[in-house]
Protein backbone atom coordinates (compact mmCIF):
# COMPACT_ATOMS: atom_id res chain seq x y z
CA UNK A 1 0.00 0.00 0.00
CA UNK A 2 1.43 3.39 -0.51
CA UNK A 3 0.54 7.10 0.75
CA UNK A 4 -0.58 9.56 -1.64
CA UNK A 5 0.70 13.35 -1.67
CA UNK A 6 -2.18 15.37 -2.45
CA UNK A 7 -1.08 18.67 -3.48
CA UNK A 8 2.51 18.98 -4.66
CA UNK A 9 3.36 22.83 -3.68
CA UNK A 10 5.80 23.48 -0.32
CA UNK A 11 4.10 21.32 1.82
CA UNK A 12 3.90 18.04 -0.88
CA UNK A 13 7.80 18.58 -1.32
CA UNK A 14 8.81 18.30 2.40
CA UNK A 15 6.38 15.83 2.71
CA UNK A 16 7.83 13.48 -0.23
CA UNK A 17 11.37 14.18 1.54
CA UNK A 18 9.98 12.71 4.52
CA UNK A 19 8.51 9.41 2.85
CA UNK A 20 11.58 9.46 1.23
CA UNK A 21 13.90 9.46 4.78
CA UNK A 22 11.54 6.76 6.36
CA UNK A 23 11.04 4.17 2.76
CA UNK A 24 7.47 4.76 2.35
CA UNK A 25 5.63 4.53 -1.22
CA UNK A 26 4.30 6.95 -1.97
CA UNK A 27 1.98 8.57 -5.16
CA UNK A 28 1.49 12.73 -6.30
CA UNK A 29 -1.62 14.27 -7.00
CA UNK A 30 -1.95 17.68 -8.19
CA UNK A 31 -4.59 19.73 -9.37
CA UNK A 32 -2.50 21.74 -11.49
CA UNK A 33 -0.93 19.23 -14.05
CA UNK A 34 2.22 21.96 -14.29
CA UNK A 35 3.00 21.06 -10.91
CA UNK A 36 3.59 17.38 -11.91
CA UNK A 37 5.90 18.41 -14.78
CA UNK A 38 9.36 17.33 -12.62
CA UNK A 39 7.89 14.03 -11.32
CA UNK A 40 8.99 10.98 -12.34
CA UNK A 41 5.83 9.18 -14.47
CA UNK A 42 5.64 6.50 -12.29
CA UNK A 43 4.84 8.68 -9.30
CA UNK A 44 2.08 10.20 -10.55
CA UNK A 45 -1.34 9.11 -9.22
CA UNK A 46 -4.28 7.99 -11.74
CA UNK A 47 -7.92 6.75 -10.65
CA UNK A 48 -6.43 3.32 -11.51
CA UNK A 49 -3.72 3.87 -8.31
CA UNK A 50 -6.87 4.26 -5.87
CA UNK A 51 -6.84 0.69 -4.23
CA UNK A 52 -3.24 1.08 -3.57
CA UNK A 53 -3.83 4.08 -1.63
CA UNK A 54 -3.92 3.52 2.36
CA UNK A 55 -3.48 7.43 3.53
CA UNK A 56 -3.48 10.72 1.87
CA UNK A 57 -1.43 13.65 3.25
CA UNK A 58 -3.36 16.45 2.13
CA UNK A 59 -2.13 19.98 1.60
CA UNK A 60 -3.49 23.14 3.18
CA UNK A 61 -4.83 24.73 0.10
CA UNK A 62 -7.06 21.70 -1.18
CA UNK A 63 -10.96 22.64 -0.37
CA UNK A 64 -12.68 20.31 1.54
CA UNK A 65 -15.25 20.02 -1.18
CA UNK A 66 -12.54 18.39 -3.73
CA UNK A 67 -14.35 16.07 -5.71
CA UNK A 68 -11.42 13.34 -5.10
CA UNK A 69 -10.97 14.27 -1.40
CA UNK A 70 -14.41 13.60 -0.85
CA UNK A 71 -14.01 10.19 -2.64
CA UNK A 72 -11.28 8.90 -0.21
CA UNK A 73 -12.96 10.29 2.40
CA UNK A 74 -15.68 7.73 1.59
CA UNK A 75 -14.13 4.89 1.01
CA UNK A 76 -12.62 5.26 4.73
CA UNK A 77 -9.54 6.28 3.38
CA UNK A 78 -7.17 8.25 6.31
CA UNK A 79 -6.87 11.68 5.61
CA UNK A 80 -3.63 13.37 7.52
CA UNK A 81 -1.19 16.50 7.29
CA UNK A 82 1.96 16.65 7.65
CA UNK A 83 0.70 19.07 11.20
CA UNK A 84 -0.45 15.30 11.96
CA UNK A 85 2.69 13.37 10.79
CA UNK A 86 4.87 15.99 12.99
CA UNK A 87 2.96 15.85 16.16
CA UNK A 88 3.14 11.98 16.23
CA UNK A 89 6.96 11.94 15.78
CA UNK A 90 7.63 15.01 17.77
CA UNK A 91 7.85 15.07 21.73
CA UNK A 92 9.10 18.37 22.63
CA UNK A 93 6.80 21.38 23.51
CA UNK A 94 4.57 22.83 20.73
CA UNK A 95 2.72 26.39 20.76
CA UNK A 96 0.49 26.82 18.26
CA UNK A 97 -0.51 30.22 17.09
CA UNK A 98 -3.50 31.15 14.40
CA UNK A 99 -6.00 34.08 13.91
CA UNK A 100 -6.85 36.08 11.03
CA UNK A 101 -4.21 39.37 11.35
CA UNK A 102 -0.83 38.93 12.69
CA UNK A 103 0.21 35.02 12.77
CA UNK A 104 3.41 35.64 10.69
CA UNK A 105 4.55 38.57 12.88
CA UNK A 106 3.63 36.70 16.27
CA UNK A 107 5.39 33.78 15.43
CA UNK A 108 8.59 35.66 14.36
CA UNK A 109 8.52 37.83 17.18
CA UNK A 110 8.17 35.20 20.01
CA UNK A 111 10.75 32.78 18.40
CA UNK A 112 13.29 35.76 18.14
CA UNK A 113 12.84 36.66 21.62
CA UNK A 114 12.98 33.36 23.13
CA UNK A 115 16.52 32.44 21.31
CA UNK A 116 17.86 35.91 22.58
CA UNK A 117 16.73 34.67 26.21
CA UNK A 118 18.66 30.92 25.20
CA UNK A 119 15.74 29.37 24.98
CA UNK A 120 15.91 27.34 21.59
CA UNK A 121 13.27 27.66 19.39
CA UNK A 122 11.81 27.48 16.21
CA UNK A 123 9.09 28.49 13.78
CA UNK A 124 7.39 26.31 11.16
CA UNK A 125 3.90 25.84 9.97
CA UNK A 126 2.37 28.33 7.59
CA UNK A 127 5.70 30.41 7.71
CA UNK A 128 6.86 28.50 4.83
CA UNK A 129 8.58 25.81 6.63
CA UNK A 130 6.73 22.23 7.19
CA UNK A 131 7.57 20.89 10.43
CA UNK A 132 8.54 17.99 8.80
CA UNK A 133 11.86 19.65 7.60
CA UNK A 134 13.06 20.06 11.61
CA UNK A 135 11.98 16.64 13.46
CA UNK A 136 15.65 15.55 13.64
CA UNK A 137 16.49 18.60 15.91
CA UNK A 138 15.37 19.44 19.40
CA UNK A 139 14.38 22.27 20.98
CA UNK A 140 12.55 23.96 24.14
CA UNK A 141 9.61 25.53 21.50
CA UNK A 142 8.40 24.60 18.13
CA UNK A 143 6.12 27.69 17.45
CA UNK A 144 3.41 26.42 14.46
CA UNK A 145 1.76 28.77 13.14
CA UNK A 146 -1.90 27.54 11.24
CA UNK A 147 -3.69 28.85 8.71
CA UNK A 148 -7.28 27.80 9.27
CA UNK A 149 -7.11 25.69 6.20
CA UNK A 150 -4.33 23.62 8.11
CA UNK A 151 -6.34 23.44 11.39
CA UNK A 152 -9.82 22.38 9.07
CA UNK A 153 -7.56 19.34 7.73
CA UNK A 154 -5.27 18.43 10.48
CA UNK A 155 -7.12 15.50 13.16
CA UNK A 156 -4.06 14.95 15.71
CA UNK A 157 -2.13 17.74 17.28
CA UNK A 158 -0.54 17.63 20.87
CA UNK A 159 -0.09 21.61 22.10
CA UNK A 160 1.41 23.14 25.19
CA UNK A 161 -0.07 26.32 24.74
CA UNK A 162 -3.09 27.37 22.44
CA UNK A 163 -3.09 30.94 20.43
CA UNK A 164 -6.09 32.48 18.98
CA UNK A 165 -5.33 36.65 18.35
CA UNK A 166 -8.35 37.44 16.80
CA UNK A 167 -11.25 36.04 14.31
CA UNK A 168 -12.68 38.39 11.69
CA UNK A 169 -14.22 37.90 8.12
CA UNK A 170 -11.52 36.22 5.71
CA UNK A 171 -11.59 33.15 3.34
CA UNK A 172 -15.14 32.71 3.20
CA UNK A 173 -14.57 31.94 -0.28
CA UNK A 174 -12.85 28.54 1.24
CA UNK A 175 -14.74 27.93 4.23
CA UNK A 176 -18.22 28.70 2.69
CA UNK A 177 -19.58 30.82 5.97
CA UNK A 178 -18.08 32.70 8.69
CA UNK A 179 -19.67 30.10 10.88
CA UNK A 180 -16.79 27.61 9.47
CA UNK A 181 -13.71 29.76 9.23
CA UNK A 182 -14.59 30.71 12.66
CA UNK A 183 -14.89 27.25 14.36
CA UNK A 184 -11.60 26.22 11.95
CA UNK A 185 -9.93 28.94 13.92
CA UNK A 186 -11.20 27.43 17.51
CA UNK A 187 -10.54 23.87 16.63
CA UNK A 188 -6.87 24.81 18.13
CA UNK A 189 -8.46 24.71 21.69
CA UNK A 190 -9.34 20.95 20.87
CA UNK A 191 -5.49 20.50 20.69
CA UNK A 192 -4.88 21.22 23.89
CA UNK A 193 -4.83 18.48 26.46
CA UNK A 194 -7.51 18.52 29.79
CA UNK A 195 -4.49 18.90 32.21
CA UNK A 196 -2.84 21.93 29.71
CA UNK A 197 -6.74 23.76 28.79
CA UNK A 198 -5.96 26.75 30.52
CA UNK A 199 -2.93 27.15 28.60
CA UNK A 200 -4.20 29.36 26.24
CA UNK A 201 -4.00 33.23 25.13
CA UNK A 202 -6.99 34.38 23.27
CA UNK A 203 -6.97 37.87 21.42
CA UNK A 204 -9.61 40.44 20.17
CA UNK A 205 -12.46 39.16 18.35
CA UNK A 206 -15.75 39.32 16.77
CA UNK A 207 -18.47 37.52 18.73
CA UNK A 208 -16.98 34.05 18.45
CA UNK A 209 -14.36 33.92 21.49
CA UNK A 210 -14.08 35.50 24.82
CA UNK A 211 -11.29 38.19 24.64
CA UNK A 212 -9.11 37.75 28.12
CA UNK A 213 -6.43 40.05 27.42
CA UNK A 214 -6.11 43.20 29.20
CA UNK A 215 -7.24 46.47 28.24
CA UNK A 216 -4.05 48.26 29.54
CA UNK A 217 -0.75 47.14 28.48
CA UNK A 218 2.53 49.24 29.43
CA UNK A 219 4.43 47.24 26.59
CA UNK A 220 5.61 49.41 23.57
CA UNK A 221 4.97 52.30 25.33
CA UNK A 222 7.45 54.13 22.58
CA UNK A 223 5.63 56.09 19.72
CA UNK A 224 8.07 54.16 17.33
CA UNK A 225 6.68 51.14 18.19
CA UNK A 226 4.20 49.86 15.38
CA UNK A 227 2.60 47.27 15.53
CA UNK A 228 -1.13 46.01 16.43
CA UNK A 229 -1.77 46.50 20.28
CA UNK A 230 -3.61 43.18 20.20
CA UNK A 231 -0.60 41.32 19.22
CA UNK A 232 2.02 42.85 20.96
CA UNK A 233 -0.53 42.24 24.28
CA UNK A 234 -0.71 38.78 23.36
CA UNK A 235 2.95 38.11 22.92
CA UNK A 236 3.62 39.51 26.62
CA UNK A 237 0.70 37.35 27.95
CA UNK A 238 2.58 34.27 25.91
CA UNK A 239 5.70 34.91 27.39
CA UNK A 240 4.34 34.97 30.83
CA UNK A 241 2.76 31.63 30.38
CA UNK A 242 6.09 30.43 29.58
CA UNK A 243 8.19 32.19 31.90
CA UNK A 244 6.19 34.39 34.40
CA UNK A 245 6.54 37.38 35.66
CA UNK A 246 10.44 37.73 35.70
CA UNK A 247 10.48 36.66 31.70
CA UNK A 248 7.31 38.79 31.04
CA UNK A 249 9.24 41.80 32.46
CA UNK A 250 12.54 40.77 30.31
CA UNK A 251 9.86 40.93 27.13
CA UNK A 252 9.04 44.77 27.91
CA UNK A 253 12.66 45.57 27.99
CA UNK A 254 13.13 43.50 24.46
CA UNK A 255 9.95 45.62 23.09
CA UNK A 256 11.24 48.42 23.54
CA UNK A 257 14.78 48.06 22.52
CA UNK A 258 13.91 46.41 19.32
CA UNK A 259 12.34 47.09 15.93
CA UNK A 260 9.83 45.06 14.40
CA UNK A 261 10.09 45.22 10.41
CA UNK A 262 8.67 42.81 8.46
CA UNK A 263 8.44 43.26 4.50
CA UNK A 264 4.56 44.40 3.77
CA UNK A 265 3.19 44.18 6.79
CA UNK A 266 4.06 48.05 8.60
CA UNK A 267 6.84 48.51 6.78
CA UNK A 268 8.22 51.76 6.92
CA UNK A 269 10.14 52.21 3.25
CA UNK A 270 11.07 55.78 2.55
CA UNK A 271 10.75 59.31 4.70
CA UNK A 272 11.39 62.71 3.71
CA UNK A 273 13.03 63.85 6.91
CA UNK A 274 12.63 67.46 6.48
CA UNK A 275 9.14 67.46 5.36
CA UNK A 276 8.31 64.83 8.46
CA UNK A 277 6.62 62.52 5.64
CA UNK A 278 6.84 58.57 6.36
CA UNK A 279 5.37 56.58 3.98
CA UNK A 280 4.18 52.87 5.01
CA UNK A 281 3.71 49.72 3.11
CA UNK A 282 1.01 47.71 4.75
CA UNK A 283 -0.02 45.46 1.78
CA UNK A 284 -0.41 42.52 3.34
CA UNK A 285 -3.51 44.25 5.31
CA UNK A 286 -6.22 42.13 3.52
CA UNK A 287 -9.22 42.45 5.57
CA UNK A 288 -10.94 45.40 7.05
CA UNK A 289 -9.92 44.37 10.96
CA UNK A 290 -6.13 44.87 9.76
CA UNK A 291 -6.72 48.00 8.25
CA UNK A 292 -8.34 49.52 11.33
CA UNK A 293 -6.03 48.45 13.40
CA UNK A 294 -2.77 49.76 11.68
CA UNK A 295 -4.46 53.25 11.09
CA UNK A 296 -5.38 53.58 15.07
CA UNK A 297 -0.90 53.01 15.89
CA UNK A 298 -0.50 57.17 14.69
CA UNK A 299 -3.20 58.68 16.70
CA UNK A 300 -0.53 60.00 19.31
CA UNK A 301 1.67 61.45 16.92
CA UNK A 302 0.22 64.38 15.81
CA UNK A 303 0.59 64.14 12.25
CA UNK A 304 -1.84 63.92 9.58
CA UNK A 305 -2.70 60.57 7.65
CA UNK A 306 -3.31 59.91 3.75
CA UNK A 307 -5.13 56.39 3.85
CA UNK A 308 -4.78 54.18 0.25
CA UNK A 309 -7.26 51.18 0.53
CA UNK A 310 -6.90 48.59 -2.38
CA UNK A 311 -8.22 45.01 -3.82
CA UNK A 312 -10.92 42.89 -4.31
CA UNK A 313 -13.16 43.61 -0.96
CA UNK A 314 -13.77 39.86 1.12
CA UNK A 315 -17.15 38.88 2.15
CA UNK A 316 -17.63 40.41 5.83
CA UNK A 317 -20.70 40.70 7.95
CA UNK A 318 -20.54 44.31 6.89
CA UNK A 319 -19.07 46.84 4.87
CA UNK A 320 -17.43 49.15 7.64
CA UNK A 321 -14.38 50.42 8.21
CA UNK A 322 -13.42 52.33 11.20
CA UNK A 323 -10.50 54.70 10.44
CA UNK A 324 -8.88 56.57 13.20
CA UNK A 325 -10.00 60.61 12.43
CA UNK A 326 -5.56 61.16 12.18
CA UNK A 327 -6.58 60.40 8.60
CA UNK A 328 -8.21 63.17 7.31
CA UNK A 329 -7.52 61.89 3.33
CA UNK A 330 -8.59 58.46 1.73
CA UNK A 331 -8.36 57.12 -1.31
CA UNK A 332 -10.78 54.26 -2.76
CA UNK A 333 -10.83 52.49 -5.47
CA UNK A 334 -14.86 52.91 -7.20
CA UNK A 335 -15.05 49.22 -7.13
CA UNK A 336 -14.35 48.60 -3.08
CA UNK A 337 -17.19 47.82 -1.01
CA UNK A 338 -16.63 49.78 1.58
CA UNK A 339 -18.42 52.00 4.37
CA UNK A 340 -16.23 54.67 6.21
CA UNK A 341 -19.14 54.83 8.13
CA UNK A 342 -19.58 58.81 10.24
CA UNK A 343 -15.69 59.20 9.35
CA UNK A 344 -15.12 63.15 8.39
CA UNK A 345 -11.91 62.30 5.62
CA UNK A 346 -11.89 63.66 2.26
CA UNK A 347 -12.53 60.42 0.07
CA UNK A 348 -10.98 60.40 -3.42
CA UNK A 349 -11.96 57.86 -5.61
CA UNK A 350 -9.66 55.74 -8.61
CA UNK A 351 -11.22 54.06 -11.24
CA UNK A 352 -7.66 51.62 -10.96
CA UNK A 353 -4.46 51.32 -9.06
CA UNK A 354 -2.56 53.29 -12.16
CA UNK A 355 -4.64 56.59 -11.13
CA UNK A 356 -2.56 56.68 -7.93
CA UNK A 357 0.43 58.16 -8.07
CA UNK A 358 -1.43 61.43 -9.75
CA UNK A 359 -4.50 61.54 -7.32
CA UNK A 360 -1.92 61.35 -4.13
CA UNK A 361 0.68 63.29 -5.44
CA UNK A 362 -0.98 66.34 -4.62
CA UNK A 363 -1.98 65.13 -1.25
CA UNK A 364 2.02 64.56 0.10
CA UNK A 365 2.44 67.95 2.08
CA UNK A 366 4.48 68.25 5.85
CA UNK A 367 3.81 66.22 9.11
CA UNK A 368 2.30 62.94 7.36
CA UNK A 369 2.36 59.83 6.92
CA UNK A 370 0.84 57.98 3.80
CA UNK A 371 0.17 54.32 4.72
CA UNK A 372 -1.16 51.97 1.99
CA UNK A 373 -3.13 49.57 4.22
CA UNK A 374 -5.00 47.93 1.31
CA UNK A 375 -7.93 46.29 3.33
CA UNK A 376 -8.64 43.73 0.17
CA UNK A 377 -7.01 40.88 -1.41
CA UNK A 378 -4.71 41.91 -4.54
CA UNK A 379 -5.51 39.36 -7.17
CA UNK A 380 -8.11 41.98 -9.15
CA UNK A 381 -4.36 43.84 -9.97
CA UNK A 382 -1.38 41.57 -8.46
CA UNK A 383 -0.53 37.90 -8.41
CA UNK A 384 -0.11 38.51 -4.19
CA UNK A 385 0.59 41.29 -1.95
CA UNK A 386 3.75 41.08 -2.49
CA UNK A 387 3.99 42.09 -5.85
CA UNK A 388 1.18 44.44 -4.69
CA UNK A 389 3.29 45.95 -1.90
CA UNK A 390 6.34 46.26 -4.11
CA UNK A 391 4.61 48.41 -6.69
CA UNK A 392 3.34 51.00 -4.27
CA UNK A 393 7.25 50.92 -3.23
CA UNK A 394 8.64 51.33 -6.53
CA UNK A 395 5.81 54.45 -7.40
CA UNK A 396 6.66 56.41 -4.32
CA UNK A 397 10.64 55.85 -4.68
CA UNK A 398 9.98 56.67 -8.45
CA UNK A 399 8.09 59.93 -7.73
CA UNK A 400 11.07 62.12 -7.07
CA UNK A 401 9.49 64.36 -4.57
CA UNK A 402 11.00 66.99 -2.73
CA UNK A 403 12.30 67.30 0.72
CA UNK A 404 12.37 70.71 1.27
Amino acid sequence: MKNLIFGYGVTGKSVEQFLIKNNVEYLIFDDIRENLKEVEPSKIYTEKNIDEINKVIISPGISPENLMLLNFQSKNITVETDIDIFSSYYKGQIIGVTGTNGKTTFVNELSKFLNAYDMKTISAGNVGISPLEILQNSYDYVILELSSYQIHHTQNLMLDIAVILNIYPDHIDWHNSFEEYANSKIKLLTFLSKTKSERKVIGSNIFKINSNLPAISNLGTSADIKIHRELLIALGETVNLIGGKSLYDKFSEYVNNNKFEYPHRMEQFFKLPNRNVTFINDSKATNYHAVAEATKLFKDDGIDGVLILHGITKETLDNKLSIDPVFSNIIIPKSMDVNIESHEATITYINDINELEAKLQPMITKNQVILFSCGGSSFNDFKNYEERGNFFKNLITNMKLNDA
